[in-house]
């Protein structure tokens, strides 16, 4: 799909970045008040490890978590049944649907698995589209949207049907330049790019497409908490 044609004139610059996590990120995962996050650190005997961190978006504060605590936040009550049958809890994407309660889980090798309310998984399978692997993931009533790099695109997924309903932007388009992360927020998508180093911006009721966000390096994730935006950016985690 193309674009409307005004993203050059309504590129929005963005100033004023407040740095909450170095670039050692390895995971975050937004919740009502807040996020909790994964990060690499080194110890005294120099063995890296992940360590597990909550910020409250009220307070701005950062404090240390248990393991039970991040997995709670990003797999809901059944993790521990969830991480027994998934295995790496930590490089993947998890999302709750609003409509059917399942959970959809997303690993970088595009193997997706749909999990039910108890925690089982109804199935699994590597997911590609037009044979590229598809990687980030928002949840959009009982569908999820990802984004395809390789295609330059994003589109919708219905996990019950296991088809993909829409598709917006493509190789033969100018609409994404690399797209890594993909968030809905109302009717709204907001789509990072890292190439292209933006945030485009998704109107659902008409598909329409500009800038929201222009920076001067790679982005790779974007959500709000309460009001608030907050951006993985290559150099580290910020709010705007």
């Amino acid at each position: 799909m193309a674009d409307s044609g005004l993203a050059g004139r309504l590129t929005l610059q963005v100033i004023n970045l407040k740095k909450i996590v170095d670039d050692n990120i390895i995971d975050i995962v937004p919740f009502t008040y807040g996020f909790v996050y994964a990060k690499k650190e080194t110890d005294t005997s120099g063995n890296t490890r992940a360590a597990f961190y909550s910020y409250n978006a009220q307070t701005k504060k950062v404090e240390a978590v248990r393991r039970t605590g991040y997995l709670h936040t990003k797999f809901g009550e059944n993790f521990e049944k969830i991480i027994s049958e998934i295995g790496n809890f930590i490089f993947c994407d998890a999302v709750a649907l609003p409509v059917g309660g399942e959970s959809i889980v997303l690993f970088p090798d595009s193997k997706m698995a749909v999990i039910g309310s108890d925690g089982e998984i109804i199935w699994e399978e590597e997911l590609c589209y037009r044979e590229s692997p598809v990687k980030g993931l928002t949840a959009d009533d009982d569908c999820v949207w990802f984004v395809v790099p390789e295609k330059n695109s994003i589109v919708r997924f219905s996990p019950t049907a296991r088809k993909v309903y829409t598709r917006i932007g493509g190789n033969e388009t100018t609409t994404f330049d690399d797209p890594v992360g993909v968030t809905k927020t109302g009717n709204f998508l907001y789509v990072s790019c890292a190439n292209s180093k933006k945030i485009r911006k998704i109107d659902l009721q008409t598909y329409s497409v500009r800038d929201y966000r222009v920076f001067d390096e790679p982005v790779y994730k974007f959500f709000r908490v309460l009001g608030k935006e907050y951006v993985l950016l290559k150099s580290g985690f910020y709010m705007l």
